[in-house]
């Protein structure tokens, strides 16, 4: 994104805009997560979740694309996760060196329960603004960071889930 010449004016307005940006962001998403401690998890680990859930077994490097988090911070997240019997790590039978991460079947039922509870938070959280609002919102946002990807976020916990049959399948 290359920035364009700012008056004094425009420099400040971006800063107030930034720092309003950051803290709104901040709160609301302290707001919606909440909801994710009364089940144990961080925001992080629910996210892995939720991208393991909708696109099936992913190597951590992918995983860590997809949640805009560094490797490390993934692992500690993933080695969580399959503390609690949530995930496991597969080794790939052809490449060794490849280990993907997969849901178990309590992973899948966990996220399953919660999801739509979630997804209801994050109604909540942004109802003051009505669909105008919330249409230019999106757009201003893409403005900002038009490469970000759109989030993994389904209408319904039902929708889009990844189901496959065989080894793609969650395991016990």
């Amino acid at each position: 994104m290359q920035a364009r010449a700012l008056t004094e004016k425009q420099k400040d307005l971006a800063v107030d805009g930034y720092v309003k940006l950051i803290r709104t962001g901040e709160a609301l998403h302290s707001e919606v997560s909440r909801g994710l401690a009364e089940h144990g998890l961080t925001s992080s680990q629910f996210s892995t979740l939720k991208v393991l859930r909708l696109r099936g077994p992913l190597a951590q490097k992918d995983i860590a694309n997809y949640l805009l988090k560094t490797g490390g911070n993934v692992t500690v997240v993933v080695d969580n996760l399959e503390k609690r019997g949530l995930v496991v790590r597969i080794r790939d039978t052809d490449d060794r060196r490849f280990i993907f991460v997969r849901l178990t079947t309590e992973g899948a039922n966990l996220f399953d329960r919660i999801y739509g509870p979630h997804l209801d938070r994050i109604r909540t959280a942004m109802g003051e603004l009505g669909e105008a609002d919330l249409v230019r919102l999106i757009e201003l946002l893409e403005k900002l960071q038009p490469t970000t990807e759109n989030p993994v976020c389904r209408e319904s916990a039902n929708e889009g889930l990844f189901d496959p049959i065989g080894i793609n399948s969650p395991i016990n």
